[in-house]
């Protein structure tokens, strides 16, 4: 059975986005960080997003791809990785994705996401956001939660942790402390 891997940067009081949006306080440019990235996607062949966060990741990393704003190599990077991988965006309103290699599905998350774990293939990331990530949390379908946590606290925005329905244990599988302060925390569930 595939992995369902949860993979985001988040503050260190739960936040994955300050107020109003604002994601100013994460480190694009962090190569130790990027690495670490870059060597967890290798065992990921399918990306899902809910509806939320298409349009924003849609548009960033298609403009990568075409060198439209200052972009990193890292970016670029990833935005080649990103176009030849498989993309899911949940969603019961959106028709067109706006991307050839993304597919708009409805339905239920947890029946859809239980029938794409039992698939052959790599690992599966949840890429975003906070409401397809509580929904997967709380249907027991994350196996790992990857955490880059920033040396900041915010104090408010987009928490992580919104909608939890119960308690999740989990164990600690690695801790990385990077030069920039970040820690990515990996965990897997307690099963």
């Amino acid at each position: 059975m595939r992995k369902l891997i949860l993979s985001m940067q988040m503050s260190l009081d739960g936040f994955i986005e300050g107020a109003h949006g604002d994601m100013s306080w994460m480190n694009p440019n962090d190569e130790e960080q990027w690495k670490l990235f870059f060597d967890m996607i290798e065992s990921v062949d399918l990306l899902i997003l809910g509806r939320g966060m298409w349009n924003d990741y849609c548009n960033y990393w298609q403009a990568a791809l075409t060198n439209t704003g200052n972009f990193t190599q890292n970016e670029k990077d990833y935005a080649r990785y990103a176009e030849k991988t498989r993309h899911i965006v949940f969603s019961n309103t959106l028709k067109d994705s706006g991307w050839q290699n993304a597919i708009i599905m409805g339905g239920s998350i947890r029946d859809e996401v239980l029938k794409l774990k039992d698939q052959p293939g790599k690992d599966i990331q949840i890429v975003g956001g906070a409401k397809l990530a509580s929904t997967l949390i709380n249907s027991d379908l994350v196996d790992e939660y990857r955490l880059e946590v920033n040396p900041v606290i915010l104090h408010t925005g987009k928490s992580l942790f919104t909608g939890l329905l119960k308690n999740q244990i989990l164990k600690l599988k690695s801790a990385n402390h990077l030069k920039s302060g970040v820690v990515i925390l990996t965990y897997k569930t307690a099963t």
